[in-house]
């Protein structure tokens, strides 16, 4: 089908050479500090590092550069949506996208610490990367302020949508997965959600709240209320994370 290409045209387009050299030339303070936030993660990554320490031996730094590097990285929580919202605040849509690809991809190859916090803090960790997500999908909202009509702007879009669902489900889906754990069918929450029964009450409904991709039906939604166009792209999307996450 003509959608199984709908990404790759959508990539091919905004990362188009010539448009992105001009960007940088113009804008070189704004990408060099996106770079600089992104670029410890991506190498620490792609060269397939599960330690800090291991890593700043390697590579012959002194030990104190080890909370430097875990702030790239598991700081990524904060620091791609939030920079994200403070680049396209100037008009930096492509230094924006940028840190939120690339933030997200980090956040998704490194899932211990995440995996870490959601088990030590619970339920309030699964609302603070929750209220994450917002600074992006805000974004994505304001696109036509950002970008004129056309394949450009469905680009962004398009890329920026996936980089929510990706970080969506390397924060939100395990920190939910914990907290929905954490219900107690018999009391407060847990016993109001139990009086619903789901999936024409063949389960109930405290027992399907500890499945942790539920909450992304939440992101989707945003999403689609943020960009009500790209309900296709995301539809594609979401049904391959679900499929892995069966598969896995």
């Amino acid at each position: 089908m003509a959608e199984e290409y709908i990404l790759d045209d959508v990539i091919e387009e905004f990362f188009d050479e010539d448009t992105l050299l001009s960007n940088i030339k113009n804008n070189p303070f704004k990408w060099t500090i996106s770079l600089a936030l992104i670029l410890p993660g991506m190498i620490y990554t792609s060269q397939g590092y599960t330690d800090y320490s291991t890593a700043i031996s390697d590579w012959g730094l002194p030990t104190n550069f080890e909370l430097f590097l875990e702030i790239l990285i598991t700081g990524q929580l904060m620091i791609a949506p939030i920079s994200c919202y403070l680049f396209s605040r100037t008009g930096n849509v492509a230094p924006a996208l940028l840190i939120a690809m690339a933030g997200s991809a980090i956040l998704v190859a490194n899932p211990h610490e995440i995996a870490r916090m959601s088990q030590g803090l619970g339920t309030p960790f699964a609302l603070f990367c929750l209220a994450m997500t917002a600074p992006m999908i805000w974004v994505l909202k304001g696109k036509k302020k950002l970008l004129d009509p056309g394949k450009e702007r469905i680009a962004w879009c398009s890329l920026l949508a996936i980089s929510i669902l990706m970080f969506s489900s390397a924060t939100v889906v395990p920190s939910s997965g914990v907290a929905l754990a954490e219900l107690n069918c018999d009391d407060g929450i847990g016993a109001m959600i139990n009086q619903f029964d789901f999936f024409a009450g063949s389960i109930q409904g405290c027992d399907a709240a500890t499945y942790r991709y539920a909450p992304m039906l939440f992101i989707v939604g945003a999403i689609a209320w943020a960009w009500p166009r790209g309900k296709e792209i995301i539809g594609e999307i979401i049904d391959d994370i679900v499929e892995h996450a069966i598969e896995h």
